[in-house]
Formats: C-alpha cells, structure tokens, sequence
C-alpha cells in the first residue's frame, strides 16, 4: 500500500511581473504552510515530496521540506502543472521511492487526481494549503483517509465531514 498525500500550494500574490508562473507566496501563505507542515509533522509525514515547478508549488514544498528535514527527498515533478492526470498516474504506479509521499500542486488537477484515485463523483476542491491523505494500492481505488483544512489546521477524518 502506499500513501499519497496531495497539497495544494499556499496564497499566492494576485500578480506577478513576469507572469502567472511566477506567482509568488504571500505572508499568509508561507504562514498557514508552516501550521500544516508542522501539523503534518504529527499526524502523518511525507518522505518524499514532488512539487510542480511553478514558484507558489515550489515555494510551498520547500517549506514542508524545511519544516520536516527533506530537503534532499524533494524533486519537480511536471505532470504536476500539465493537467494530464494520466501520466501523473503512470509516474505513481512507477513510484518506488520512501513513502507517504507528497504532491504539491494546483487546481484543478489536484482534484481530478484526487477524483480518479477515488473513483469519486464528487470532491469539494483544494483550498490554499489543505492536504488530503490517500492509501492506494496502486491498481484500484485508494481510500479517503483524511484532510487537513488550513485554518486551524484542522484535521477531517471522516468523508462525509468534507461536505458538511
């Protein structure tokens, strides 16, 4: 089994000079990332972190990585920015690195990954800074586990708590 927890990058600042790629991490933003990290650090922590290689994804692993010493277990993955949710599928299976391992990416294709994992109709989308825990045996449909919500964090263990 593996365990794939999903991150959606912090506040990011509205504009950027050179453009949306470049989109850079509020205060607010590296703050309510550092709760999570520290709250992850807890609960269940990455060994191993892809980000996308925009600035918000990268700036927002690099603090998770800080927060819990994986600086050296961090890598770009770019199927994380291209929405094609079935090469980041293939990499998963492919996967044979340190486990829970951590995605930090952006919406929407952090919620059709979450979605397809799932086999779900229905997933109420990443806030700034929540992470959703996944166990996945690689062939069929992973199980909900549970989600972080940024402000608190607060900690969601039940599906049916997501849409209340």
């Amino acid at each position: 089994m593996m365990k794939v927890l999903l991150l959606r990058h912090g506040e990011a600042v509205d504009d950027a000079p050179s453009g949306d790629g470049d989109r850079w991490l509020t205060a607010h933003g590296r703050q309510a990332t550092r709760r999570v990290a520290e709250r992850m650090a807890t609960h269940c922590a990455p060994r191993t972190i892809w980000t996308s290689p925009l600035v918000r994804a990268t700036q927002t692993a690099e603090i998770v990585a800080g927060a819990l010493g994986l600086e050296d277990n961090l890598s770009v993955e770019r199927s994380l920015i291209t929405g094609d949710v079935d090469a980041l599928l293939r990499r998963l299976r492919a996967f044979d690195g340190a486990n829970p391992l951590l995605l930090v990416g952006h919406e929407p294709t952090l919620s059709t990954l979450t979605r397809r994992l799932l086999g779900a109709d229905t997933w109420p989308g990443y806030k700034k800074s929540m992470v959703c825990g996944l166990r996945w045996d690689r062939t069929g449909m992973a199980r909900f586990e549970w989600t972080l919500l940024p402000k608190g964090p607060k900690l969601v263990e039940r599906w049916e708590d997501l849409f209340a």
